[in-house]
């Protein structure tokens, strides 16, 4: 059993594994779903052979998170799959410490997991962050947004992407990729929902959007799900409004993180806490401090690096991940350090 990259040729076999695991004929293929997964050009994703049959696939795709004016390196797995004749035997595992070595080495500090289960807790990945899902019914009423909203076009496209640009805590993303991850609509395509853009206008500006998980044939009873949204809270929220008293969708579903403003706009509706989405496992612990400190030092100027580690470096994993993300742990400290919802467009 060899474990390595995937040369280009070999990404077949690996959508063929993944869509053999998690899809049927309901599901777009995970290859469209995922082309950051499956891209020829990346050759990041991993995988062991049996000879030359790909027998297990972990794919693998590097991002940048800007949080303030500090930047993470980070990578993220996802369409985790193993041939049903080779279950059992370890081979994840095997994969995943191979990950583990390979993105130190590229200098990442955070490795983000679409999934909880037993591979990945038992592996020091660990639950992280605060949100709030909420449930929007077309029965509530609200304030009307006083401006107007449509289907987003692609004229709107540096508009939609200059407010995501202007978001505090994001992906970072350039026009073209935002807008293939856009088509692509990879987290929606799991509910066998399409990617749809709406705008809100108000003086022939754009100020506010959303791309809502939909069913290609709606009739108006279907539970959108909400991936993305950016721009004023209001305008966002007119968004929502507009979709569910205009008979478009019976109910929205969305989780929003604890620093988002949109959280205090949405208040009144419906909603529990959770997580956010998937695990995360920390790389380099001093990595990581050092690639947060710009946005930790705007929350304390007097703050210092070797004060942060001393505070933390006794931590175990778990505690670690607990302090830094957790917003009920830190009431006076420079932490939690606010980060995007993983299930977005960006989902892996």
């Amino acid at each position: 059993m060899k474990i390595r990259r995937l040369k280009p040729d070999e990404f077949d076999q690996a959508v063929k594994l993944a869509d053999e695991t998690f899809r049927d004929g309901g599901h777009t293929s995970m290859g469209e779903a995922f082309p950051q997964v499956f891209s020829k050009e990346l050759q990041l994703s991993y995988g062991a052979f049996d000879g030359e049959k790909l027998v297990s696939f972990i794919g693998l795709v590097p991002s940048i998170i800007r949080i303030g004016s500090a930047s993470l390196n980070i990578f993220s797995i996802g369409a985790v799959c193993t041939d049903m004749s080779y279950r059992k035997q370890g081979i994840s595992t095997r994969i995943l410490k191979e990950i583990y070595q390979s993105i130190d080495n590229a200098g990442a500090s955070l490795l983000l997991i679409s999934g909880d289960r037993g591979l990945y807790t038992r592996n020091d990945c660990y639950h992280f962050g605060s949100m709030k899902k909420f449930t929007l019914e077309a029965n509530v009423k609200r304030a009307i947004y006083d401006g107007s909203v449509r289907k987003g076009t692609e004229a709107d496209i540096f508009s939609v992407h200059q407010l995501n640009k202007n978001k505090k805590v994001r992906y970072e993303s350039s026009v073209w990729e935002w807008a293939m991850l856009l088509k692509a609509g990879g987290f929606a395509s799991i509910f066998k929902k399409d990617q749809a853009l709406f705008v809100a206008e108000k003086d022939n500006e754009i100020k506010g959007y959303a791309v809502i998980g939909l069913q290609e044939e709606n009739n108006g009873t279907d539970n959108g799900i909400v991936m993305e949204w950016g721009g004023d809270p209001q305008a966002v929220h007119g968004i929502f409004q507009d979709m569910l008293m205009g008979n478009y969708v019976s109910k929205l579903e969305l989780a929003v993180t604890w620093q988002d403003e949109l959280q205090q706009e949405l208040h009144a509706y419906q909603n529990e806490e959770r997580k956010n989405g998937g695990t995360v496992y920390i790389v380099n612990r001093e990595r990581f401090i050092d690639q947060a400190f710009p946005y930790l030092k705007e929350q304390n100027p007097e703050i210092s690096k070797p004060e942060i580690l001393e505070s933390i470096n006794a931590l175990t994993p778990k505690e670690f991940v607990k302090k830094v993300f957790d917003p009920n742990e830190n009431a006076e400290s420079v932490f939690p350090l606010p980060m995007p919802s993983t299930e977005g467009l960006n989902y892996v």
